[in-house]
């Protein structure tokens, strides 16, 4: 059960796409599920750095800076929530032979001359995959790609205020994720792992603890974890040791050892 007393902490974060080249203001209010009224708040002033492939400004979301939101279709949910609980622990090579041909690297190109985001995104169904808005916006072709098969996609559901994103593939068909766990199920101190493609690399394996459960100052469900994570997570798939998707690797926080988020799977139907 979730308190009701709120902790609001002003946090430097880095989002996890591989974008066009840019700074941007940015802070992200968090919360414990689980924790006593602070004596006293602290915001800092957050900046970006994002890769890059071509030297020109990229355009933010409206909830990290001032410049107008992009054009996105409004939020609804686009796909059955998948019902399946997995059950039986993994080893990490099991794991990730399971679960990986669910998670494809995303390439969203953008405007002439303004390069393009990579990260991630994972399939829910056999056409939909969820991803992170800041990776999708403004692009004006997107591709989703494994091992197996690259497939062209389009946003179909967003809600830029929480960074939720839905595509569904425009020819073939997706591999969906095995099982997927509610928020309200996950507990301190389980071992997670991640899945995504950082600075490029298709299908990175990491591991690590769950280490806190957040919300955020609008509500929504943030994981902490101490799995490394890096530029191109964005999207990637964050599972429990079944196999289960619980979340969707959003921001790391700057200038700090192993406090990296994603947002909560079970977010997407909501």
């Amino acid at each position: 059960m979730k308190s009701s007393s709120k902790m609001l902490a002003g946090l430097i974060f880095t989002l996890l796409s591989g974008c066009t080249s840019a700074e941007r203001a940015a802070m992200l209010a968090i919360t414990p599920d689980h924790a006593p009224k602070p004596t006293k708040q602290r915001q800092v002033d957050a900046r970006q750095k994002t890769k890059t492939t071509k030297q020109t400004e990229a355009r933010p979301l409206a909830r990290l800076g001032g410049a107008s939101p992009p054009t996105l279709p409004v939020w609804s949910v686009s796909s059955p929530m998948p019902s399946r609980v997995l059950r039986s622990t993994l080893t990490p090579s099991q794991l990730f032979t399971k679960v990986s041909p669910a998670v494809y690297a995303l390439a969203a190109a953008q405007a002439t001359g303004q390069g393009t985001s990579q990260g991630s995104a994972v399939a829910v169904s056999s056409k939909e995959a969820i991803t992170n808005c800041h990776v999708v916006a403004n692009a004006k072709a997107i591709t989703l790609a494994n091992a197996a098969t690259t497939l062209r996609a389009e946003v179909v559901s967003a809600d830029p205020s929480t960074d939720r994103c839905y595509l569904r593939v425009l020819d073939g068909e997706l591999y969906p994720v095995p099982g997927l766990r509610d928020y309200g199920s996950l507990a301190v101190g389980e071992v997670v792992f991640t899945i995504g493609s950082p600075k490029g690399l298709v299908n990175s394996l990491g591991n690590g603890l769950l280490s806190g459960l957040r919300k955020s100052e609008g509500a929504a469900d943030y994981i902490q974890v101490t799995a490394p994570v890096s530029e191109g997570s964005s999207g990637g798939g964050l599972f429990d040791d079944r196999g289960n998707l619980i979340g969707i690797t959003t921001f790391t926080v700057r200038d700090s050892q192993n406090l990296n988020f994603a947002l909560a799977a079970s977010e997407f139907w909501r």
